[in-house]
Order: structure tokens, then sequence, then C-alpha cells
């Protein structure tokens, strides 16, 4: 179980210049290095209780390790590796801001390591990522023979979206302890989402073989195998996990993959189970809301809007603002009238503005990708000049912001406002950079089809045709996408 938790979609290309080329990801080794990262607390209590959070957290039980980890820090309200690791994992915007806090105002009284790991994860919330990756570095540097830093390490990257270089810093940790299996878990993701399947597989085999009685091995193996496009397979491993621990969660993996399938009924079914055992407010928006985008699915609009508009009542009712801005820009992203969209994509983003707890990084990359779902809406009215604005909002977080998140949504609206004025060349290196987004990539289709590229269209073709995630975006664009190939296919 790896995309429950990032939500689907969020590190940084590599022509970026900083901490992008595998090369430069990490430090070399400090010569005497530490085998592992210090942990200070003064309470047996709390270090035992922490010591299970991060087996949990090996094995994937994120809702058990932030129990434990909360434990442990009312057994020692000083522990600040503590703090900062619930920061790093709770879905709670007002439980991450405190707990961040918390920890920056104990980093003086731990050792230097886990300052660096405090400096690292405060700072990525913060969306100050510059520092945050430099300290990353230096603490991988630092303790290079430490698995389960090299790990979460691996597992950060691979949320934000940092395939090839979370690949690298999982690879090393396997080449030291190669039965270590929650970093073969994320390798087979990075593996996968790199479009690598054969190797994901291997490492997948490899992962269920070590932890054959745990649920996570059986539905990470299910969410490989729906990527890959084998959905039978995939609800096998799915269930598997549910037969092994019916508490794990492993209902939105079979809810999703019914969704793909295009059996929504039965999915959202499995959303209601899903929603009723949710481990938390989060969680349990989350599943609405994509439960919700199953009458997208079905192009049946009245539901749809019903449904979306629930899932931003019951966000704001909780206080999620990242989850209400989400639900109105997925109505301004579907909304078939031009003008209508844009109410609820203003909506969207008059939500980041209230006074709402909320981490700079989610208010940024929300932000970021209301911009390019307006950039797309304008650029299909031809309403070039406000395009072109929000284009160059976008250029300028995306000078000041290291995060893949507003990168991958500039690149993807300068592309799009680009293909709108007929600009076909022009458009194709911005839309290369954002071929991770099934908009971008049918536009960069287009536009190789436009420039005669025959080769390269017929490659993002497959691509996009091929991709399968349960996301508004994939439910959009892929769907459509693969019955205009078939027709182009039948056309004499």
């Amino acid at each position: 179980m790896l995309r429950r938790w990032c939500l689907y979609l969020l590190v940084f290309s590599s022509c970026m210049g900083f901490a992008g080329a595998k090369s430069k990801l990490t430090r070399p080794p400090q010569k005497n290095a530490s085998a592992k990262l210090p942990v200070t607390t003064a309470s047996a209590q709390a270090r035992q209780s922490f010591e299970k959070a991060m087996r949990e957290f090996e094995e994937y039980r994120i809702p058990e390790t932030l129990q434990d980890l909360r434990v442990a820090t009312k057994a020692d309200p000083n522990f600040a590796q503590a703090f900062i690791l619930i920061s790093r994992m709770t879905s709670d915007p007002t439980e991450q801001s405190t707990t961040r806090t918390r920890a920056r105002q104990l980093a003086a009284r731990v050792s230097p390591g886990e300052q660096l790991l405090i400096r690292w994860l405060a700072n990525a919330q913060e969306s100050n990522y510059l520092p945050a990756i430099s300290a990353m570095n230096d603490l991988l540097a630092k303790y290079p023979r430490d698995q389960r830093l090299a790990y979460l390490a691996g597992d950060w990257l691979m949320q934000q979206q940092r395939y090839e270089q979370a690949i690298t810093v999982l690879e090393r940790a396997l080449a030291l302890f190669p039965d270590y299996a929650a970093a073969l878990n994320d390798l087979a993701y990075g593996y996968a989402d790199t479009g690598n399947f054969e190797k994901a597989f291997a490492a997948m085999d490899r992962y269920v073989a070590l932890q054959p009685d745990q649920p996570n091995p059986h539905d990470s193996y299910g969410e490989i195998l729906r990527m890959a496009g084998k959905f039978d397979a995939a609800l096998e491993q799915y269930r598997m996990s549910i037969r092994i621990d019916p508490n794990f969660g492993s209902e939105v993996g079979v809810a999703d993959t019914y969704a793909l399938m295009g059996k929504e009924r039965e999915a959202r079914e499995e959303y209601d189970r899903a929603i009723v055992f949710a481990p938390s407010n989060g969680d349990k928006v989350q599943r609405e809301l994509q439960s919700a985008v199953t009458w997208i699915r079905e192009n049946n609009r009245k539901s749809a809007e019903k449904a979306l508009a629930d899932v931003a009542r019951h966000a704001h009712a909780v206080g999620l603002a990242r989850l209400e801005a989400e639900a109105h820009r997925i109505l301004g992203m579907y909304e078939p009238d031009s003008k209508a969209a844009m109410k609820h994509l203003q909506t969207a983003q008059d939500v980041l503005r209230e006074e709402h707890e909320i981490s700079a990084s989610d208010r940024d990359e929300e932000l970021a990708r209301i911009l390019r779902a307006r950039v797309t809406r304008l650029a299909e009215v031809q309403d070039m000049d406000s395009a072109s604005n929000a284009v160059q909002q976008l250029e300028t977080m995306a000078g000041t912001s290291r995060s893949q998140v507003i990168q991958l949504c500039y690149h993807g609206a300068a592309g799009a406002l680009l293909v709108a004025q007929g600009k076909f060349a022009d458009a194709i290196p911005h839309l290369e950079e954002g071929a991770t987004d099934p908009e971008s990539m049918r536009l960069l289709w287009r536009a190789y089809n436009s420039m005669g590229a025959s080769s390269q269209a017929e490659a993002i073709a497959s691509k996009l045709a091929a991709l399968n995630l349960p996301t508004v975006e994939q439910a959009l664009v892929v769907p459509q996408f693969r019955v205009s190939l078939v027709s182009q296919a039948v056309q004499p």
C-alpha cells in the first residue's frame, strides 16, 4: 500500500539542477559515519512504543504507526523525533502543524542527525524544498548503513514522484540488506512508475515471499498489477490481503480496480464499506472523493455534481481545506459550461485563501493544480489573455519552488496554452516535461502528430492508453482517448 497515503498524485525532474541527477541525490558517505540515526528519549516506555511504531511503518500500517508514536510522545513530551514523524504521517492538518512546531521547538535538545531529520521533513511541509533536500542528502550521507532511514527517504521520494532518485536510494539499501522487505515494497512501485513492470513484479514476488502472512505485500502487488492492466489478478491479491487482515483497508484497492474496469456500481459499494472503517477524517473524505469520481466515469452529471458537493461540505466541516478545494476543482474540470466551470475553480481558490490549518506545501500545490485546470478551460474558449495570466502565475511559482507538483503544473499549463495557439513545436518541450499528466500526454500526442513525429506520437499514445490510475485526470481523458484510437483504427 503506497498510493493511499500519497493520494495518487507529488520529486523534482532531473533537469532542474539541484539534487536531480542520481549522482547528486545524496552526498558521499561521511568518514566515520555512524551506523544508525540516534533516537533521543529518556523514557524506556517511549522508546519501546517508538520501535513498535517503526516496525508498523515498515509494514505500512499507518494508523497503528501513528497511534504508537502518539503513545511515545505522551510517555516523553520531549520526544522530538516522534513528533516530526507524526507530522510526516498524519492526515490531520492541525496535528501536522502542532507536531511539526513541537519538533522544531525541541530540535536543539537532540542529536545532530535528528536535527537534520526535523529540518528535512519540516521544511518540506513548509514548501522550503531546497533546505529540505539538502538536509535529507546530509542525513543519508551521515548514516549510509541505516536501512530504515533509507526506506524513509525512498518512501518520501516516491511520494514526491521522484522515482529515479527513490530507486537509487532503495537499491543502495537493498544492496546492504537484501531481505529488507519495506524497501522492496517501495522499490517495486518505483520500477512500476518508470514503466519497468518486469522488475516491479520480480520485486513484488520477493516481497510477498518475505512476508506472505502480512496484508501489505498482497495489497501492493494488487496495485502494481492494476497499473499493468491485470485487473483480475489485482483483485485476487486485494482479496488475499482482506482475508489476512479485514481491517487493513484493501477494500479501497478493490473499489479502485472496479472503477477502472467500468464496474462503477460495484466500486461504490466497496467504497461505502471502506468509508465506514476509515481510520481518520482525511481517509474518509478521500474515499468519498474517489467514490464521487465513479459518477464521472459513468458520465452521470447530476449524481457526480451532488456527490462532489457533498464531499466539499464534509471536508469543510472537518477542516480539510485541501480536499475541499480539490472537490471544487474537480467540479470545475468536469463542468461542461465554461462560465460555471470558472466559478467552481474560483471557489476552489477561495477555499485556500480562507483561515484553515493547512501546510504551505499543500496550499501551494493545490493552487498550482487549480491554475493548471484554469488554463485548460480558458484555452478551450480561446480566452488567451486570461490563460496567459494564469500561466505566468504558475511560472512565478515554479521559479521559487522546487515542488514537482508545481513544476509539472507549470509545464502542463504552458504546453496547453501553446497548443491552443497552434504553436506545437514550442509546446512539445513543456509537454514532455509534464508527460505524467493524462491531459499533457493527450496534448503531446496531438502536438507530435501535428509536427509529423509519428513514432513519438505512437509511443505516447500507447503509454496514455495503458494508464490505469483511479484518478479524476485519468477518468476525464483516458477512456475517451482509447475510444478515439479505436475509431481511428477502423477508419478506411
